[in-house]
């Protein structure tokens, strides 16, 4: 992992970190309430793109081929939607987390709770489409892919859990 990302660097002012704080936030607020026409807009703007480079029939063709249960939209467009959910709750927590080994602990629960996802649709691809594997997986994204584990994990860490003083 860069040094960089994890050194804390020049620190922020109070008034201009709390003002990215209150960015994000509402970024987060407006990513979940309006989800549904953000992934319509996502599915445009990739199966537009898709045509563009003569790879849309290729990715329906593989569309066909994941179970209802693990995405029910445009896969490019999903995948989108989680990087940029993710990138803003790190984004939050990086501001809001001063410790680096904090950040380092966000990292690594994060990463784990997504190799485990990516195993649950492994294991039900290759079981023959496991219905509760996949069941568990979606619930398992749905989690990870909202505000609840960013006011979990900055309760935890900022009240003592993990590692606080190193880094």
């Amino acid at each position: 992992m860069p040094d960089a990302v994890l050194r804390p660097g020049p620190s922020l002012s109070a008034p201009v970190r709390w003002a990215l704080v209150g960015a994000l936030l509402a970024a987060l607020l407006l990513l979940g309430v309006y989800d549904v026409p953000v992934l319509a807009f996502l599915t445009k703007w990739w199966l537009w793109a898709l045509a563009a480079v003569g790879l849309r029939q290729q990715v329906e063709t593989l569309q066909q081929g994941i179970s209802g249960s693990v995405v029910k939209r445009l896969l490019p467009a999903v995948a989108t939607y989680a990087v940029v959910y993710l990138g803003v709750c790190l984004l939050l927590l990086r501001l809001l987390l001063p410790s680096p080994a904090q950040w380092r602990l966000v990292l690594w629960l994060y990463a784990g709770t997504l190799a485990v996802y990516v195993a649950l649709v492994a294991f039900g691809k290759l079981g023959g489409d496991v219905a509760w594997a996949y069941r568990l997986s979606r619930q398992l994204l749905d989690f990870v892919v909202s505000p609840l584990p960013v006011a979990g994990l900055y309760v935890l860490l900022r009240s003592g859990f993990g590692a606080r003083a190193q880094n």
